[in-house]
């Protein structure tokens, strides 16, 4: 075999294996970062909806400052349309229908956040 034909080939390969490994880095670290924020945001969920079900049955100034505690959390690692869902949940305390419309849209827009499939 040519020698002139060794060299290219060698570079080719070469180059081909560190672009694999480069890729290869690349979708790992966007895997962990996806799944640390979905853990993330899982966890704020499911600390808003025990507080919002503690603020519920108890009614205490301890269970509304809990409940605001991971309000705050869900703010910080939620999108906007999960912040406006846990708003108009705050927003209609006690009115009814209103209320309802909002358990509706926050269960919606949490389940689209974490893409959870509704079946």
């Amino acid at each position: 075999m040519d020698t002139a034909l060794i060299l290219p080939m060698l570079t080719a390969f070469g180059m081909g294996s560190i672009i694999t490994v480069g890729v290869q880095f690349w979708l790992n670290a966007k895997l962990e970062r996806d799944t640390r924020s979905f853990k993330e945001r899982r966890e704020a969920y499911l600390g808003l909806l025990e507080a919002y079900h503690r603020a519920a049955v108890e009614g205490t100034d301890e269970a509304a400052k809990n409940f605001a505690y991971w309000q705050m959390r869900c703010e910080i690692v939620s999108p906007s349309a999960v912040r406006d869902a846990i708003a108009k949940i705050v927003e209609t305390n006690g009115l009814g229908e209103e209320r309802f419309m909002a358990h509706e849209r926050l269960k919606e827009e949490m389940r689209r956040d974490l893409k959870i499939i509704n079946g």
